[in-house]
């Protein structure tokens, strides 16, 4: 799984060829990510205490980083792993969405879950329920897994970016900085 993660980020000058949502202007965007450090002993102690079950699974992420923000441009960003300081407001403001709702009408991996990443400005969050990837949107959504384990998520979020952020609703939004257009992502390109 890290090894897919580092191929990406070791692109050459990574871009979304974006159209703006009146689908007649294009726009170029230049992307960049942040990838957290290694997650100390204390913080790797804090993200068990918070995972319980999804630990297991979570901590050789953690390991090789403390939270990653992919295809950034300005304010805007993609996929967000939360760093460990993030995953409890992480999983508040997921639980939140649903917390108005009868347990019996909850999916498994609502019940049991543990989010560690979301799309930005999406509220719509990726949760590990008993290895597997299921995607909370609280605009509906199902019970199907996204990826039978982390590795098979990165293989879908990073092998083709637009697809992926489109699958998960089309709430990355890109800017030219001067208007107040928002472009969204058609193709990935790299050098």
């Amino acid at each position: 799984m890290i090894e897919i993660i580092d191929r990406h980020l070791a692109l050459r000058n990574p871009r979304f060829r974006c159209m703006d949502v009146d689908r007649t202007t294009p726009l170029v965007v230049a992307l960049r990510h942040v990838r957290g450090e290694p997650a100390t002993d204390e913080q790797l102690a804090a993200l068990k205490e918070l995972a319980g079950t999804a630990y297991e699974a979570l901590v050789p992420m953690y390991r090789a980083f403390d939270g990653l923000v992919l295809h950034m441009n300005g304010d805007e960003a993609g996929l967000i792993v939360g760093a460990i300081e993030l995953l409890e407001e992480f999983n508040h403001s997921w639980q939140a969405w649903h917390s108005d709702l009868d347990p019996s009408d909850l999916f498994e991996f609502q019940k049991h879950g543990f989010a560690f990443a979301t799309v930005a400005g999406s509220g719509n969050y990726f949760i590990l329920h008993e290895g597997r990837v299921y995607y909370s949107d609280h605009d509906g959504g199902d019970d199907e897994p996204w990826a039978d384990d982390l590795e098979s998520f990165f293989v879908r979020a990073l092998s083709d970016p637009v697809r992926f952020l489109d699958d998960a609703g089309c709430h990355t939004r890109y800017s030219d900085g001067e208007t107040d257009a928002q472009y969204i992502p058609e193709h990935f390109e790299h050098d």
